[in-house]
């Protein structure tokens, strides 16, 4: 199965760690054709941006000058790091591992550097975090608990995720900009921003039918139960931004930790006008043998996308970021796989 925000790995042994390696930290730390992505000219930071004091989930961060050596936490945080022309000297590992956690989306803009993985999904190592010597650390795609941060503010200024969203819900816009001044890269990262907007209105203009039709992102199928994923969730942000709806009115009381879970009994609920799944092929082997599942309308008019995480072209590790970065990217693999369900 993927890892997937709702099973954050936590317990006692990660807290366990985290306190474990506070004095070490502290030490260490104190050692001192697609159209292509965004492209933005990169914009050199602005020392008068800085100090910058930036609010999220666990307090407030104060970064005193423009940071050389990032270290991303968030599952996805790598990717507006180096939208905004830094390549990260560390990064975290969520799912089919790509070297230094770069996928194909990114390439250009790590300019053929490798960072070290220094968490996986969810599984930090600090000591590897700390061996960096980063000025900044940014894990506003995770939920850090206050011992994990506390641990992380003793290397370098940490970042956590928004205060005003989910662990693992805030906008790709929202963490493009806190990137954007945590770097002191402002201007550029609003630009990333409009541009990206544009291109994603234009994409809604030119199929005005899905915004009368209901999307569900599919999350897991284990025991007769199904998940979908909170309209929250960045796969879920995906496609409400091509005009897709993706808010029935069940879902939202049924969301917990990212999920809302549906039983076989209540199969009917699934059966809207489009599916989605960012699967594997142990997830497409369970469903091929769901019976239940097979009898749904949406499934019977082949409406449903099965997107592959696991290998090449990887459009739905694209989706499942939906980054600055790979939006652009994801756009060009799913936008015409939509369209062919259109033409059923």
């Amino acid at each position: 199965m993927s890892r997937i925000p709702h099973v954050v790995p936590r317990g006692p042994l990660r807290l366990l760690v985290a306190l474990l390696t506070l004095a070490a930290a502290a030490l260490v730390g104190c050692a001192g054709p697609a159209d292509a992505p965004p492209a933005a000219a990169p914009q050199a930071p602005s020392s008068s941006g800085f100090p910058v004091t930036i609010e999220h989930a666990l307090g407030s961060t104060t970064i005193t000058k423009a940071p050389e050596r990032v270290v991303t936490i968030g599952w996805s945080d790598q990717d507006p790091v180096l939208a905004l022309g830094v390549v990260p000297v560390g990064t975290t590992e969520w799912f089919n591992e790509q070297p230094g956690a770069i996928f194909p989306w990114a390439r250009d803009a790590a300019k053929g550097q490798v960072p070290e993985i220094v968490s996986n999904a969810g599984e930090i190592n600090f000591e590897k975090v700390a061996a960096l010597k980063p000025d900044l650390i940014l894990a506003l795609y995770e939920g850090l608990d206050q011992a994990e941060y506390d641990t992380l503010s003793k290397i370098a200024p940490t970042v956590a995720n928004s205060k005003d969203f989910d662990q693992f819900g805030a906008t790709w816009q929202d963490m493009t900009r806190t990137t954007g001044r945590a770097l002191g890269r402002s201007d550029q990262a609003e630009q990333l921003i409009t541009d990206l907007e544009a291109r994603l209105a234009a994409v809604a203009t030119a199929h005005p039918n899905w915004a009368n039709q209901t999307m569900l992102v599919m999350a897991t199928v284990e025991n007769g139960t199904y998940g979908v994923f909170s309209p929250q969730d960045p796969k879920a942000r995906f496609f409400a931004s091509l005009g897709f709806r993706t808010q029935p009115d069940w879902i939202s009381p049924r969301v917990s930790d990212n999920l809302a879970t549906v039983s076989a009994e209540e199969a009917a609920l699934l059966d809207v006008d489009r599916l989605a799944w960012t699967s594997d092929p142990d997830t497409l082997r369970t469903l091929e043998a769901d019976p239940i599942y097979n009898r749904l309308d949406v499934v019977r008019s082949q409406h449903v996308l099965y997107l592959d995480y696991t290998t090449p072209p990887f459009p739905g590790a694209a989706v499942t970021f939906n980054s600055v970065l790979s939006i652009p990217y994801a756009l060009d693999q799913v936008v015409p796989m939509l369209e062919e369900g259109d033409r059923r």
